[in-house]
């Protein structure tokens, strides 16, 4: 090399094709591997019983119209001093249904810390036509569930009819069972988020591989497949979700009469 001549500037390391090429390819990778990780985890959580109140209304208010006249309530010629119809719902949520066997020989007590009148409405989805409805007794203040056989997907509602104002909480534990008093949250919402969140990585690369290295090179080529793909993965979960949701909430209605153990 003749003295005085300049080696040729190289480019930076960010200005390479092939360090984009590889990032787009890593990057891909992980978030599959999180996307099929999350999407398990989601799917196969441990046994989960979600419990809680989702309606208390109390029959009589201050009714300000009635200047002094007394409303009253009565139940078989029992008058009522603060009814209350309140709706409660069970969800069991997991990759095992939860067995009879679970519950230990006793039941799931739904406490609602004021005398139960009576059970108005039940309503039960198991997912499953062949899987009975679990047995449910009133009994003082409480109604008794179980043990019976509740699905993965097991979805119950009660509504009764109550002299007091509610103080709910279920008692009884579960053999290998989680029982929350929660609203029981939406199926695959992490799926969903990653799925996102790795189709928005996905853009950004693509970005930034335009910038760099032009749109017709085949790392940026290869960034926008992978953005195809991740997206495609999201408009999946989220279909995916919508189905579970719609077969999970419509219940069928039955009114019934229930055993009194006093």
């Amino acid at each position: 090399m003749p003295l005085g001549q300049q080696l040729p500037a190289e480019d930076p390391w960010y200005a390479s094709g092939t360090f984009w090429a590889i990032v787009a390819v890593v990057v891909a990778v992980v978030a599959i591997i999180v996307g099929a990780w999350a999407a398990f985890r989601s799917a196969r959580p441990r046994r989960v019983l979600y419990v809680w109140v989702d309606s208390a209304v109390p029959l009589m208010n201050t009714a300000r119209g009635l200047h002094g006249q007394r409303l009253a309530v009565t139940l078989d010629d029992q008058e009522l001093t603060a009814p209350y119809v309140v709706a409660v719902e069970v969800v069991s949520r997991g990759a095992l249904d939860i067995a009879a066997a679970a519950f230990g020989g006793r039941p799931l007590e739904l406490e609602f810390g004021a005398p139960v009148l009576g059970m108005l409405e039940w309503q039960a989805d198991a997912g499953r036509a062949a899987v009975r409805p679990p047995e449910v007794e009133v009994t003082g203040t409480a109604l008794h569930l179980g043990p019976s056989l509740l699905t993965r997907r097991h979805r119950l509602r009660y509504t009764v009819l109550l002299d007091g104002e509610p103080d709910f909480r279920p008692v009884g534990d579960l053999v290998d069972v989680t029982v929350r008093q929660e609203r029981a949250p939406q199926a695959l919402t992490t799926v969903r988020l990653t799925a996102t969140l790795a189709g928005l990585a996905g853009v950004i690369i693509s970005i930034i591989l335009m910038a760099t290295t032009g749109k017709d090179s085949p790392a940026t080529q290869m960034a926008a497949l992978s953005v195809v793909v991740l997206l495609g993965t999201d408009v999946t979960a989220n279909a995916v979700m919508r189905k579970q949701y719609r077969a999970a909430y419509p219940l069928r209605r039955t009114t019934t009469k229930t055993k009194r153990r006093s």
